[in-house]
């Protein structure tokens, strides 16, 4: 029976009976309570169909402690775990019990019925698949396609994963030069945390979490499908000792929506999310202004938003292109990623699909592109993939071609979903989401450090604004970065970030630049220098801190003497919120002692 019919039969189902799509608690309760078993199974049924799992769940455990050794009801049991974003790792021993009866004939809307689905077959397959047994997982998806219905939809799903095994076989148990550490409490909750966005000097990550909040101000909105709260987005910050300090909802969330973090500007000043409206996925953003970051606006830019599904975009670094991702028609598939130019006219160019190098017959996202505009990560869901959505890396040449999509390996990627991967300015520090087997049933966030994918023929230039007496930073205060012998000078101007004054850009080897602070929308310029990267094509970093007096509006000379110790391979990292330096202790100290042992020298 396909889905479109029992579609059909649960639609007629919930007319005739009036069932609900939806049980409050309390109804469920009673419902649980009071339901007949013809009720129970009709009620179960009519939730499977409109992809509520959670409460299908709840009612199959009621069907199961009925009668333990049902297949019918271990199926629906089996169905209602291994779809669920929370307990999938516990649908083994109800499918297993489902598969001791199967039958060709099957009916999802017999209440007679006591055999269960050749489906089963499949999600034990998947089940295999993702907990990294391998050779269970290809038997039974073979078993599967030797026995389902000709018109299942889970028939091209299973050939997928399939070969998704054979990738497995040869990438599981190896190492392909990756240091993976859960984040633990500090980021990761007991709900699911993903869709993390680091800042380029690693010292921010963004992501989007369905936890209860704090204050419990959200605790009255939880999706009845899920029963997870709404997504909302929290901020981390590294301390002054390099960890990660308690994560904070981002003000414009509110508690009875879902809004997921998509990605971050290089300067941290627009923060670009996902939001669902009413079936439609479309691009979001915030802006930071008048001390905080405001309510969401929806991305007007010409043909990024349709009414199609449009769940992510980046920027690059240099602000000048915009990838996002689409199912819209005209594709090659599901969803493919896309791409837009910033033209000579401030005006963006009509999208573009990135074609058949990058983009498939199956789904593609979260696209990625490193500081040296030419490293370019996704995720794809394809027939090169371990399981799920694997990260994909590819390289720009200098005729403008992509090459052939790398899977990037284990234990990166998973035989589960790994997405949303993004990179620190060297490369050699990422952060990805991952529902692996291990990660509790549900996505957490890992990081990943690596010595293998640094970048290239690049340098940063990463710096802070501080101000005297540790006054506020006035939010309008900017810097442009401009080439002086690039071919391309168009001028980068962005914003220190407001948490901490850190800013940063990203800059061509052996090359001088103009750097120009001001304020009051760049009417009133308080500080210009120029500087030169190095000659060499190893990635290095160029440091400035800059004093100011922000009653006066001008720059305070200090600490000329450093000028002499060239160069301090040092970072001066002043750590969020620490505004109050400690010279026994962290970075600073580090820093010193640098000093004092070249001057003992």
């Amino acid at each position: 029976m396909t889905t479109n019919i029992l579609l059909i039969l649960a639609s007629l189902l919930f007319i005739s009976s009036n069932l609900s799509a939806q049980f409050t608690d309390d109804q469920m309760v009673d419902f649980l309570k009071s339901a007949t078993l013809s009720e129970l199974i009709t009620q179960n049924t009519v939730f499977i169909m409109e992809g509520n799992y959670y409460q299908a769940g709840l009612i199959a455990e009621k069907l199961v402690e009925k009668d333990p050794e049902n297949s019918n009801f271990n199926y629906r049991m089996g169905l209602a775990l291994i779809q669920s974003p929370m307990n999938s790792n516990k649908a083994e021993p109800f499918l297993l019990q489902a598969e001791n009866n199967l039958s060709k004939k099957y009916s999802i809307n017999s209440v007679k019925e006591t055999n269960a689905p050749y489906e089963t077959l499949y999600y034990l397959g998947k089940f295999y698949h993702i907990s990294n047994d391998i050779d269970k997982a290809e038997n039974y998806f073979n078993l599967f396609l030797e026995h389902a219905n000709k018109k299942s939809e889970n028939i091209e799903y299973a050939k997928l994963r399939l070969q998704q095994c054979q990738v497995a076989r040869k990438l599981l148990g190896t190492n392909n030069g990756f240091e993976l550490v859960n984040l633990g409490n500090e980021i990761n909750s007991s709900y699911p945390d993903y869709a993390s966005v680091v800042s380029l000097d690693g010292s921010a990550l963004y992501y989007t979490s369905r936890r209860l909040r704090e204050d419990s101000s959200n605790i009255s909105f939880r999706e009845y499908e899920t029963n997870l709260y709404a997504e909302d987005i929290y901020v981390s910050y590294k301390d002054f000792d390099n960890n990660w300090t308690k994560s904070k909802v981002m003000e414009f969330c509110l508690p009875d929506r879902n809004e997921a973090t998509v990605s971050v500007s290089i300067d941290e000043r627009r923060i670009y999310v996902y939001k669902d409206d009413d079936g439609i996925g479309n691009i979001y953003y915030s802006d930071f202004a008048n001390n905080q970051f405001n309510a969401i606006q929806k991305l007007e830019t010409k043909g990024v938003n349709t009414e199609n599904w449009e769940p992510h975009i980046s920027v690059t670094p240099d602000g000048k292109t915009r990838f996002f991702t689409s199912d819209r028609p005209g594709g090659f598939g599901g969803r493919d990623i896309y791409y837009i130019d910033l033209l000579d006219n401030n005006e963006w160019s009509e999208p573009k699909n990135m074609g058949s190098i990058i983009n498939t017959e199956y789904d593609e996202d979260s696209p990625f592109m490193a500081v040296d505009n030419k490293t370019f990560y996704f995720s794809s869901n394809n027939p090169n993939s371990m399981g799920g959505f694997d990260v994909f890396v590819t390289y720009r040449n200098e005729e403008g071609n992509w090459s052939i999509p790398k899977n990037l390996g284990a234990p990166l990627n998973s035989t589960g979903d790994d997405i949303y991967y993004t990179t620190t300015f060297d490369g050699n520090t990422g952060y990805i989401s991952s529902n692996r087997f291990d990660s509790n049933g549900h996505i957490e966030i890992y990081e990943i450090k690596n010595t293998h994918l640094g970048i290239q023929k690049v340098a940063a230039l990463i710096g802070e604004i501080s101000t005297v007496n540790n006054e506020k930073l006035p939010e309008d205060i900017a810097y442009t970065l401009t080439c002086m012998d690039c071919e391309d000078k168009f001028p980068l101007t962005l914003f220190p970030r407001i948490s901490d004054g850190i800013f940063l850009a990203p800059l061509k080897p052996c090359k001088t630049y103009e750097l120009t602070f001001h304020h009051n929308k760049g009417e009133t310029v308080f500080h210009t220098e120029t500087f030169n990267t190095n000659c060499i094509d190893e990635y290095h970093e160029i440091y400035r801190h800059i004093l100011i007096d922000v009653e006066k509006m001008e720059l305070v000379e200090q600490m000329d003497e450093i000028k002499s110790f060239d160069p301090l391979e040092m970072k001066h990292f002043f750590g969020y919120n620490r505004n109050q330096l400690d010279p026994s202790k962290g970075a600073l100290k580090a820093f010193l002692d640098a000093i004092q042992d070249q001057v003992n020298e």
